[in-house]
């Protein structure tokens, strides 16, 4: 039952994007609602096949993690780091200072596991199709590291996040302080996480 219902939300979230790109005087047929059903059907199904095949997968140690995790990262150097156990799962997080006022936070998960592939599903399938805004922040999907993420950006204070799915088991987060979506775009390109 699960899984039924969350094939039918990834399914509407798909479903909901994919009409949003439609002219409003397109007309759409019997046969062009059909396809398009089936097509977001089948991208759930791959999404929740991969996140059953991270269910079966090992969890890595801290001290793998941690070799995740470069010394610098867009010239700046890393002040600090941290690795946490949980649920079943790891994660590592460390903090790069650009200069004074720009601080860079690098988070991997490990999604491998029960643990981890409960992370892949709440924190990355269920926002990678979304689309918010208003005059303060936004939310988007984007194409990053030749596959999907989303940004989050602060309008008022510069402080924004990109997410995004790496190496076939790790959930990806770049956090910025002063630092806009473009810069920690550029920062992703940089990692070399699988």
């Amino acid at each position: 039952m699960k899984r039924t219902s969350f094939l039918w939300a990834i399914a509407f979230l798909l479903l909901a994007s994919c009409n949003q790109s439609k002219t409003k005087d397109a007309s759409i047929t019997g046969e062009d609602t059909a396809a398009q059903i089936n097509k977001v059907k089948d991208a759930a199904e791959d999404m929740e096949k991969v996140k059953d095949e991270l269910g079966k997968l090992e969890p890595l140690s801290l001290d793998q993690l941690k070799a995740l995790i470069p010394e610098t990262l867009m010239g700046g150097k890393r002040t600090e780091f941290d690795a946490t156990a949980s649920s079943g799962t790891g994660m590592v997080t460390a903090d790069y200072e650009l200069n004074d006022s720009i601080t860079i936070t690098l988070n991997i998960y490990d999604c491998a596991g029960p643990g981890g592939a409960g992370i892949y599903s709440m924190q990355y399938l269920g926002l990678l199709n979304i689309q918010e805004e208003n005059e303060e922040e936004y939310t988007k999907s984007i194409d990053i590291n030749g596959g999907k993420g989303f940004e989050h950006c602060d309008k008022t204070s510069n402080d924004c996040t990109v997410t995004f799915f790496s190496g076939g088991r790790f959930l990806v987060s770049l956090e910025g302080d002063n630092v806009g979506a473009p810069a920690l775009r550029e920062a992703a390109s940089q990692l070399r996480i699988k």
